[in-house]
């Protein structure tokens, strides 16, 4: 039998985090002054180990995970749920997968932020929060959230297809910008029902955001020519439908058929949008947008908005409003405003020179009659336009006049984790969360009216929606499908659902949140020593792989905590070498590492770890 002790250094001097060399505390070798041999069939096991755990914090998925909730808050009392809302919680990790961070107060503040804005999805709100490490002890940090309600006209400088690619070539379908901001129908599309195209650089703001579409000026002849044509927002389907070559959401059904912008010359219609108006073959004005449908599974359907019994509108009467008609010419100009998840669309008259309400919400109206509520599958919406054809009209055109789209560092509505919220769980393969949203009784077209869901405008100085920060930090019923939530003591808050922000004095849209402690630093992550350069067979059944993990470190009180700890087993839990002939021993290669096979980092100073060697029992 033999006792070998290793370690990383002769003396247990602290002055750095880490030896940065082959003597690190948490990985270093011994070379032996003159060979070990160590007999056939031997076993090895873990006498004694003694470390020193700096003061980082070390956060994995087992205590940096929790929730964050923008939208219109839970009343419970009143007996409000979350099914009521246009809203769910969604998670923030501040490790990914099963990394483990090791981090100082203020790097965690660092993370904290970066993970906060990873899964942040209003446009409004993105890359605004702010995590401050609050110097005082006993403070912990200060969380702001905030909102971007810069208005400047940002007319899309490309735009991209969005239509049927099954056989044809998306990109002679149409030419944009040749003249700046105007979308025209490339003459060779002919054969194409609607000519469609979609600007997904920008989200428009949801803060009196505005696009505003010329159909008939100098660079617009889409209406004049009376062909069809279509203005509409919709959010970024990156993904095209698997029974259709349309870009449409997973949940997408058959077209109801029922919206009246349907393209007689060919029988095809429009693709998938949120909010569109549109002149159809019979010259009409039409308005539709995206509901469930209970009778096919709440699958997502277009439906056509009843703006003409909207009595606010100034379009009113027995049906849809004539744009061949008398006097109809006057209306030059196409316009969508949000303000929260209120969606208007307005028609410019350009012998009144004002604008003309086709449609908004108002608490007195039927639902049938206005837009539905932006919600949190469509928060961030990008312009779509469409000019269909006549025989003599194949290369019509319509124009930005402007556009208040959000100029967001990073956004990228494409790529699925820099995008919206739908955006990122279509990339995740995760759309059955974003149907859970829309097929509530505000958004599923048979129980929309009799819900008569009150949809939320702006706060009171209109520098954000009317919604409400909630931070939830351990699993919670009021916001169900929080589970995994895990963060509360490292961020130091007493309770685990936060809903009372400060709201910073003029700034409404601005909420802030300050621990209660500072973050607890006991770590919830085992520690393992590993024997690298040795034969024994360890399965780490976590990772799924082989492993030369020897010894798994118990916690003595149940926390792990900092300075200098010693470990000594009761029972020596010996492992077969598998060594069939004598072993040459020259060096002893030990680290220490977390259940992933990470190096635990935390570690300083002098480690030393005692090897027990024997030879196998006999049985």
């Amino acid at each position: 039998m033999s006792l070998v002790i290793c370690s990383n250094l002769i003396e247990d001097k602290r002055e750095a985090l880490q030896d940065q060399s082959v003597n690190e505390a948490f990985s270093f070798r011994n070379e032996l002054s003159s060979t070990l041999k160590i007999p056939a069939n031997s076993q090895v096991a873990v006498q004694s180990v003694k470390v020193n755990v700096d003061g980082r914090i070390v956060v994995g998925k087992d205590n940096g995970n929790f929730y964050q909730y923008f939208g219109d808050k839970i009343d419970e009392p009143a007996g409000e749920t979350l099914e009521e809302k246009t809203s769910k919680p969604v998670i923030v990790r501040i490790a990914d997968g099963d990394k483990v961070l090791e981090l100082s107060k203020t790097d965690l503040a660092v993370e904290m932020q970066r993970a906060i804005r990873r899964a942040s999805y209003h446009p409004n709100q993105k890359n605004q929060a702010t995590v401050e490490n609050e110097p005082a002890a006993g403070e912990g940090f200060t969380i702001t959230y905030d909102s971007n309600n810069a208005s400047a006209s940002n007319v899309p400088t490309a735009m991209e297809y969005y239509g049927n690619t099954s056989a044809r070539d998306p990109s002679t379908a149409f030419i944009y910008g040749a003249t700046p901001g105007v979308f025209q129908r490339n003459l060779g599309t002919n054969t194409i029902d609607l000519c469609t195209g979609i600007a997904r650089q920008d989200p428009m703001s949801t803060v009196n955001g505005s696009l505003t579409i010329n159909i008939s000026s100098a660079n617009a002849n889409a209406n004049a020519s009376g062909v069809p044509w279509l203005v509409g927002l919709s959010r970024s389907v990156n993904q095209q439908g698997t029974k259709n070559p349309l870009y449409t959401p997973p949940y997408w059904g058959a077209s109801k058929n029922n919206t009246g912008f349907i393209n007689a010359r060919t029988g095809g219609g429009a693709g998938f949008l949120d909010f569109a108006c549109a002149r159809n073959d019979a010259g009409e004005l039409v308005l539709f947008h995206s509901l469930c449908n209970a009778s096919n599974n709440n699958k997502l359907s277009h439906y056509e908005v009843e703006y003409w019994n909207n009595t606010n509108s100034s379009f009113t009467g027995a049906g849809r409003f004539d744009l061949n008609g008398s006097g109809a010419d006057v209306y030059t100009r196409v316009r969508f405003k949000i303000a929260g998840e209120r969606v208007s669309c307005h028609l410019y008259n350009s012998s009144t020179t004002s604008y003309e309400l086709v449609t908004e919400y108002a608490s007195l109206q039927n639902a049938n009659t206005y837009f539905k509520p932006v919600n949190q599958a469509c928060w961030c919406l990008h312009p779509v336009l469409s000019v269909g054809s006549t025989p003599g009209n194949l290369s019509c055109t319509l124009e930005f006049e402007d556009y208040t789209g959000l100029t967001i560092t990073g956004y990228d509505a494409t790529d699925g984790v820099n995008g919206g919220w739908y955006e990122t769980m279509e990339y995740v393969g995760a759309t059955n969360e974003c149907l859970e949203v829309e097929s509530r009784a505000w958004g599923v077209s048979q129980t929309m009216v009799a819900t008569n869901y009150a949809q939320i405008g702006l706060n009171a100085s209109s520098t954000g929606p009317e919604y409400d920060h909630v931070l939830i930090l351990a699993s919670n019923r009021i916001y169900n499908g929080t589970q995994g939530a895990n963060a509360r003591r490292l961020l130091g808050y007493e309770n685990s659902l936060i809903d009372d922000p400060v709201i910073t004095p003029g700034k409404p849209a601005q909420a802030k949140f300050h621990s209660d402690n500072d973050p607890d630093i006991t770590t919830t992550q085992a520690l393992f020593v590993r024997l690298n350069n040795f034969g024994q067979k360890v399965l780490n059944a976590r990772m799924g792989n082989r492993s030369n993990i020897i010894c798994h470190l118990p916690r003595f009180d149940n926390s792990f905590s900092t300075g200098r700890l010693h470990f000594e087993p009761n029972n020596l839990m010996y492992l077969d070498l598998n060594n069939p002939y004598e072993l040459n021993v020259n060096e002893f290669d030990i680290s220490f590492c977390y259940i992933n096979e990470q190096y635990a980092r935390t570690l300083t100073g002098q480690s030393i770890v005692a090897l027990h060697f024997r030879e196998k029992p006999k049985m």
